[in-house]
């Protein structure tokens, strides 16, 4: 039975292995959910993949209030943020590829294949160990293209790049592929700008004023007050 987790078990890994500080694990509907991913850098917030796993290109849109499309251009920039050092190239070949395939469990990549599904969760298949965690989004063209990471146990993983491309309709529903949502930013200018107090201002005196000082002191002991 095909059923949603939120990879919990690579816990140790995230906190054990050098990662990007732009992706945080964020709340996307109430504290303390952990269903959402922050970029700190962009500002955007994307939802776990998990919550629209099964669900068409079409119905995702419309799932989930305040929440939208991802455009390519932030999925791009997402992808790159977490899949950094990745040589997307055929083995043996000096073909460029669009995903890193059968990643062994020694390397780098392996390592942010599992990262990704810890922060935006993953979707079992009839295999136990084996985990997906990937986004549909529609290119510049309209056409619909995914991104994401494959994990097959401790033995292998398959990152999916940017510019990976298949057949995908967005009509269609896939219990493996689910949909890139961000909050919209007006939802997040309305709900995530901290209050920041104005500053005080205090006015200094002049450099001419404190010229006067002496001469008023002088001035002062003069003076004697009259009986």
């Amino acid at each position: 039975m095909k059923k949603l987790i939120k990879v919990s078990l690579f816990t140790i890994l995230l906190f054990t292995t050098p990662v990007k500080a732009q992706l945080i694990q964020w709340d996307a509907f109430y504290s303390g959910d952990s269903l959402a991913v922050k970029d700190s850098e962009s500002g955007l917030v994307w939802l776990d993949l998990s919550l629209t796993s099964g669900m068409s290109f079409n119905q995702a849109g419309n799932a989930f209030s305040g929440w939208g499309y991802a455009q390519a251009k932030d999925v791009w920039r997402l992808i790159d943020t977490a899949f950094s050092d990745i040589q997307l190239v055929r083995h043996g070949t000096n073909e460029v590829l669009n995903y890193e395939q059968n990643c062994p469990n020694s390397s780098s990549c392996y390592v942010q294949a599992q990262r990704w599904q810890v922060l935006f969760g993953a979707v079992t298949s009839d295999w136990y160990y084996q985990t997906y965690a990937f986004g549909l989004y529609e290119d510049d063209t309209s056409r619909l293209k995914m991104a994401g990471s494959y994990v097959n146990g401790t033995v292998k993983a398959n990152l999916y790049g940017k510019a990976f491309d298949g057949v995908y309709n967005s009509d269609v529903t896939n219990s493996l592929y689910s949909t890139f949502l961000v909050k919209q930013p007006l939802v997040n200018l309305l709900v995530e700008q901290p209050s920041v107090a104005a500053p005080v201002k205090v006015t200094a005196p002049s450099d001419r004023a404190i010229l006067f000082l002496p001469l008023l002191w002088l001035v002062r002991r003069r003076v004697k007050p009259t009986n």
